[in-house]
């Protein structure tokens, strides 16, 4: 797989992206968003995305340049529009908002509609943290992007429907809880269909509901569908999880819940922000987490296992390491990338591994 310097992936994206019509400081989110995500080690999200991002541009699926407008609000929360315009745009101005309203209290909930896909939720949950805030923080499909079957189903019903948590800790890194509340990603099918693998065994159904590893019984037609976290033994689990973050995201928000016939799909949130010294001194909150990050790290690693990390420990660790080794793109979104720069007239970096 051909590795490239970061500086140099986050100035190809830019330039893809500027091509196609996009400010320059709504480009430049986009690209950091990107890179970011490779480096940290969440491939699924990172420039295997740039093809997807600038065809949303060019089929007028962002509405390029669309402020985050004000719904309804009140003191402690709120309710607003992304007018449609590219998803990690949207969900950084959304934290802001919801950061903002913290500060002279403890908690403060946003609801987003009109967002499109807005990528790693662990990104917009860490700008929280680094305001000394937790973050909750819920994604649905706006009503559709349907991939998954509900427990005791066999059928697509759901969006894989990601939950993201995190918390400042007073180290080099908080921890971050980003997580699908179904067996595998949509991107991690993605990346399984440029890579021509096979699906890990039982992550899927194909469209009969019938146990498959293979990647184009999921796609179809007709397509099969993902299996909720947990399953077999405790799908229910991945599942229950799964409809809590469709009525967050959905119902808050207003734009809706998973159904039948959604207007259009992308992302709807739920943004829950509490700010830690509200309830505690944040010296002694600190305390209490870093001597809990020690009382773990301080295990025995199992057979198989250096260490036992925290979440989103091994991301901050990989995120040095591929910032010194530079970041691969896998061999097909690599060459799906060359065809688009070559369409764009941009030049494309230099390999050096």
């Amino acid at each position: 797989m051909p590795t490239f310097r970061c500086e140099d992936l986050d100035a190809l994206a830019r330039a893809c992206l500027d091509r196609v019509g996009v400010s320059a400081a709504d480009a430049a989110l986009v690209a950091d968003h990107l890179v970011e995500a490779g480096l940290m080690g969440h491939d699924t999200h990172s420039v295997l995305r740039l093809p997807q991002y600038v065809n949303m541009a060019r089929d007028g699926t962002v509405e390029l340049g669309a402020d985050l407008t004000v719904i309804d609000e009140s003191d402690f929360g709120a309710r607003l529009s992304g007018g449609w315009n590219y998803g990690p745009v949207t969900a950084t101005r959304a934290v802001d908002v919801a950061l903002d309203k913290v500060r002279d209290g403890a908690v403060a909930v946003v609801g987003v509609r009109d967002c499109n896909h807005v990528a790693r939720l662990g990104r917009f949950a860490e700008r929280a943290t680094r305001e000394d805030c937790i973050c909750l923080m819920t994604a649905n499909g706006h009503g559709g992007d349907w991939s998954v079957a509900p427990f005791g189903g066999r059928t697509r019903r759901l969006p894989t429907n990601p939950i993201c948590c995190g918390v400042p800790t007073g180290g080099d890194w908080p921890v971050i809880l980003d997580m699908t509340t179904s067996m595998i990603s949509g991107g991690d099918m993605r990346l399984l269909r440029n890579k021509g693998e096979d699906a890990p065994a039982g992550m899927l159904v194909d469209a009969e509901g019938r146990p498959t590893t293979k990647v184009a019984e999921y796609y179809g037609p007709p397509p099969g569908a993902i299996l909720p976290l947990g399953f077999p033994q405790s799908g229910h689990k991945g599942y229950g999880l799964s409809v809590l973050v469709d009525i967050l995201a959905g119902a808050i928000s207003g734009a809706g819940m998973t159904k039948q016939a959604p207007e259009r799909t992308g992302n709807a949130l739920f943004i829950a922000v509490l700010k830690v010294a509200a309830f505690q001194p944040l010296e002694e909150f600190y305390a209490e987490v870093q001597g809990f990050i020690e009382w773990m790290k301080a295990c025995a690693p199992a057979e198989g296992f250096d260490e036992v990390f925290l979440p989103g420990e091994r991301a901050y660790v990989r995120k040095r390491e591929r910032m010194r080794d530079g970041l691969y793109v896998n061999e097909g979104a690599w060459g799906e990338i060359v065809e688009l720069a070559a369409e764009l007239s941009v030049e494309l970096p230099e390999v050096i591994g």
